[in-house]
């Protein structure tokens, strides 16, 4: 024989359940808060907001922050009182570390001076007060004519095989990921030359530039393709769709992947 359920009791069991399902709601729209360090190569066209759009026209809940300053690299952001502030008030579930290019053409020597250094204590402060956080480098890419100021590096191919042999000792030694934008950025100019990625300083990223670096990172970030992506006004938008489809390729490329690793 079936007890009847009072109505005291099917009152308390409706607010148990609108509990557990508000809680239930609120775990699968947890805010995922992502902070971009960097120089202008990042806020250039307000890439990171570029990023948060293209993130959220594929359904992911975001917030995402940046702390940039043009020229900077890693040795002066480690200085800087704003990161510090960042790192100890605010909680970061992903935060992505560029340098400054050059650097990573510099001899061994300002690396250990230098970089090394700056590196050690803004990772240090980073595995002291956000623990949670995945942390990834930021390869950027070649300039367009290579490095006019070293010989050795005066094409963009032999430029861009030194920042990634740069940012991949950095993770080898630091156990963080690359995000290899430079790698994609320059197999996508050389896919489709005609494509317009600088601007006419043949270094800064035009605003379909920094669109492939927005859509790179959501793949890298993610996991996911960028395809079917919020456009978010691109001029041409042939060019949005074509660079959507690369990135999907080239994230799915062992060569993506292998930078992706903490470590070979």
């Amino acid at each position: 024989m079936h007890k009847r359920i009072s109505g005291r009791t099917s009152s308390h069991l409706f607010v148990l359940l609108l509990v557990v399902l508000c809680f239930s709601c609120s775990q699968s729209k947890k805010t995922t808060h992502i902070l971009f360090v960097g120089n202008s190569y990042t806020y250039r066209n307000n890439m990171p907001k570029l990023f948060e759009e293209i993130a959220r026209s594929k359904g992911e809940q975001l917030s995402v922050s940046h702390i940039t300053r043009g020229k900077y690299t890693f040795y002066l952001q480690s200085k800087r009182k704003k990161l510090y502030h960042a790192l100890h008030d605010q909680e970061w579930d992903v935060i992505v570390l560029q340098g400054s290019s050059r650097d990573m053409l510099r001899d061994s020597a300002r690396f250990k001076k230098r970089t090394y250094p700056a590196l050690d204590k803004m990772l240090g402060m980073i595995q002291k007060n956000q623990k949670a956080a995945k942390v990834y480098f930021y390869m950027t890419w070649p300039y367009r004519k290579g490095d006019p100021k070293t010989k050795q590096f005066s094409d963009p191919d032999s430029m861009l095989e030194a920042v990634a042999a740069g940012y991949s000792n950095l993770r080898d030694r630091y156990k963080v990921p690359v995000i290899p934008v430079g790698k994609v950025w320059r197999s996508y100019h050389v896919t489709y030359p005609e494509a317009n990625l600088y601007l006419r300083d043949n270094s800064h990223p035009s605003y379909e530039g920094s669109y492939l670096v927005a859509c790179t990172m959501y793949s890298a970030i993610y996991g996911k393709s960028p395809e079917g992506a919020d456009q978010v006004a691109i001029l041409n938008q042939n060019e949005s769709t074509r660079i959507q489809r690369f990135i999907n390729k080239q994230y799915r490329t062992s060569e993506f992947q292998f930078y992706l690793k903490d470590s070979i």
